[in-house]
């Protein structure tokens, strides 16, 4: 930046130039004043892309001499103490100046203004510019081009400054602010561009160039020609063509693969490079089972491992870099389930029988989620504090281990809700398996995806204190955007839920996924606290289908739509306000029809041939996308299904959650000794 102060026949000029290589916005300030006046008319310009604009002001004489005399000092402190505080403090009172006299166009932000105080070349100084222009600072890109043309422009050294259109042994750049450089092949157009700081040169160059200095700014240059290769070093250097990413497949074992053997010694995977560059690899397990390294061309790699235990989860991540680019590829797989055991030989020393009560069921059902809740003193004294060693068996002895989640476990009082996937439950006899706790060694025996079975595309307990909504499926279909402000962690039905207020516009937002299916089931618990003024939306895919309680009806209304036209299944009954109320809603194209529960009761069947939309908007819970009905009330567990869950199902479902100590009954306590 300069400012110059010229007097020419008592009239008093000033001229303030910001120039600086890189930017694309130049202001200029020019004014005059006459003996018989006391202020001065400025003339201020701006230079851009969008081209020039022209702004004018008055300003006293003092403000002149003001702005003039803080500017020598700007000048002299950005030059020799950068990053002095003193400095920046005289940089903000240089800014609110021009900008309290209206030289700074609106469109200009006192921090881009401020930016421009920084030139880059400053920053970039050891010792003498000169110094730094012949020995730039280390760089971190290189490019190459040969039998090329080459042309650029930048700020910095030439040699020779002068370049007339003579073959020459070399041409030679260095740059310490900032330049741009071409250079390609004349039949391939292969080779590079280089910007910023960089040194390269150009042999057996041919061509034309010249160099040009004015005071107070580092000198430019520009120049063009041919050459029989060229080389430059720089920070910011793209070489054509495009480097191609490396490619990492056929993994061993398949990501997302189950039933994977505990014996497994190693991970194998195959990787290659389009250009046929070298490649280096790393690979990392989680939890830790082995990780390895190494480098090498197209091919198939291994990596041991050891230590994997049954029914866990395992991720491992490859990342293989080609010199230039760096590509990493996450995979999972899932090993065996345990085969039987006798909980009292592996360090558990307890257990509780637990008896589901036949009469709350009326047809057998295969991996049911049972619920179990509880708060019982023994676990208290016995378990681990975090419940991690709370196992379910299906019997006694050498047993079977029963899938379980956790949703809450409170160690000081021995409070569990946990939900078992329990293999089958019968209808006309008691159905019994067995807790266990008492094992200080252990770690978590709970595993939540398995607890759900296949059919169940998305789980939400509804208990987090914050965040979006978290399936506890093997699908990990969350619902991560979060709208208004939703109260978490209120009293729920099970355990925690969550408050949504229709005034504040409360919602989540998954993705697009529970479309365009042949069958769909829907449960949920709900507690309303008003109907008006539009519908309340429990959740929806719009255009697919929708789950809400209608502000006309006051019932609830579960219904799918074909694209063109929609149709529902109505609730018989008003949704009480301000109680709970289990909910349900299914779909079904085989059967061409449309069900709504309450309280596990079949209200309505619509029958109609209408195959579900595939909508291109997202699924959401508690307002319907596009259409803004939002919830009002809490909502407790909801649960998605992709087959058409049976009357039992549902039925049951209410039971085992309305009253959970009246569908099961813990038995007495049983050591190991």
């Amino acid at each position: 930046m300069i400012i110059k102060k010229v007097l020419f026949n008592k009239t008093l000029v000033i001229v303030i130039l910001v120039l600086f290589i890189g930017t694309s916005y130049i202001p200029s300030i020019a004014g005059n004043n006459y003996d018989n006046q006391d202020t001065s008319q400025l003339t201020f310009y701006t230079f851009d892309k969008t081209g020039t604009k022209k702004y004018n002001a008055e300003l006293s004489n003092e403000i002149v001499e003001e702005i003039f005399n803080t500017f020598e000092k700007l000048r002299y402190k950005i030059t020799n103490t950068q990053d002095n505080d003193g400095t920046n403090e005289l940089k903000n009172n240089f800014i609110e100046l021009l900008d309290s006299n209206g030289l700074i166009p609106q469109h200009i932000s006192k921090e881009y203004v401020k930016s421009l105080l920084n030139p880059k070349w400053l920053g970039k100084r050891v010792g003498s510019r000169v110094r730094n222009s012949i020995i730039p600072t280390p760089f971190t890109d290189s490019g190459s081009a040969f039998f090329c043309s080459i042309a650029g422009e930048g700020a910095g050294l030439l040699f020779s400054p002068i370049i007339l259109p003579r073959p020459r042994i070399a041409t030679i750049w260095s740059v310490y602010i900032d330049a741009y450089i071409s250079a390609a092949n004349l039949l391939t157009g292969h080779g590079f561009i280089s910007e910023g700081p960089q040194l390269g040169a150009a042999l057996g160059f041919m061509g034309i160039g010249l160099s040009l200095a004015v005071p107070g700014f580092p000198s430019v240059f520009a120049f063009g020609g041919y050459a029989l290769a060229a080389y430059v070093q720089g920070d910011d250097v793209e070489s054509y063509p495009l480097n191609q990413l490396p490619i990492i497949s056929e993994e061993n074992p398949q990501s997302g693969s189950g039933d994977v053997s505990v014996s497994l010694s190693e991970l194998s995977f195959h990787i290659s490079d389009p250009d046929g560059d070298k490649m280096s690899y790393t690979v990392t397990t989680e939890p830790d089972i082995g990780s390895g390294h190494g480098n090498g061309f197209d091919g198939v790699y291994k990596v041991p491992v050891s230590g994997l235990e049954y029914d866990k989860s395992y991720s491992w991540t490859v990342s293989v870099s080609d010199g230039e680019d760096t590509v990493e590829k996450k995979f999972s797989f899932i090993t065996k389930s345990s085969p039987p055991f006798d909980p009292f030989e592996k360090g558990w020393n307890y257990r509780k029988k637990i008896t589901i009560n036949h009469s709350q069921i009326s047809n057998d059902l295969i991996n049911f989620p049972v619920l179990i809740s509880i708060v019982d003193s023994d676990l208290a004294d016995k378990a681990q504090s975090d419940g991690n060693d709370i196992l379910f068996m299906d019997s006694t002895g050498v047993a079977n281990k029963l899938y379980h989640e956790i949703e809450k476990y409170n160690g000081v009082y021995g409070e569990l809700i946990s939900w078992i996937n329990v293999t089958k439950i019968f209808s006309d006899v008691d159905t019994t398996f067995y807790i266990y706790y008492g094992n200080s060694q252990c770690s978590s025996q709970q595993i939540p995806y398995k607890t759900w079975d296949s059919h169940y595309k998305a789980v939400y307990h509804m208990n987090q204190d914050s965040g979006g909504l978290i399936d506890s499926s093997s699908n990990n279909i969350d619902c991560n955007t979060v709208i208004g402000t939703p109260d978490f962690y209120k009293k729920g039905k099970v355990g925690y839920a969550i408050d949504f207020e229709k005034t504040e516009e409360d919602a989540f937002e998954g993705i697009d996924i529970f479309d365009g299916q042949e069958e769909l089931s829907i449960e949920a618990w709900i507690n309303l606290e008003d109907y008006n003024p539009s519908h309340c939306m429990i959740a929806s895919h719009e255009d697919a289908w929708y789950f809400y309680i209608s502000y006309q009806y006051k019932s609830v209304i579960f219904g799918c739509h074909g694209g063109v036209s929609g149709s529902c299944a109505i609730d018989d009954i008003e949704c009480p306000l301000n109680t709970w109320y289990c909910v349900a809603g299914s779909w079904s194209d085989p059967y061409d029809r449309m069900r709504v529960y309450g309280n596990g009761i079949l209200k309505d069947t619509y029958i109609e041939t209408l195959p579900m939309y595939s909508s291109s908007y997202n699924f959401a819970v508690g307002y319907q996308d596009n259409m803004g009905k939002f919830f009002d009330g809490i909502i407790d567990e909801i649960r998605i299904s992709d087959i058409e869950r049976s009357e039992e199902w549902i039925s049951t479902s209410y039971k085992c959650q309305n009253n959970p100590s009246s569908f099961s009954i813990i038995g007495q306590e049983e050591s190991k000794n």
